[in-house]
């Protein structure tokens, strides 16, 4: 396993329990605004953390 596959799985695991509890507290939210908000920034993050994890697993390890 490549250090920027090891970072992507660590990113992915992170944005995974993100999108988790954005969705939880998304739901104890009055504004309808608030929560569209929560629910995207929860799905952008879903797929930033593990591409910013792959390069900096690279980066670390020298790769």
């Amino acid at each position: 396993m490549s250090a920027g596959l090891i970072g992507a799985i660590t990113g992915l695991a992170v944005a995974i329990g993100s999108v988790v509890f954005l969705r939880a507290l998304s739901s104890r939210v009055d504004l309808p605004e608030t929560r569209q908000v929560l629910k995207v920034s929860g799905l952008v993050q879903l797929v930033a953390l593990p591409l910013m994890g792959w390069f900096a697993g690279s980066y670390f390890a020298g790769e």
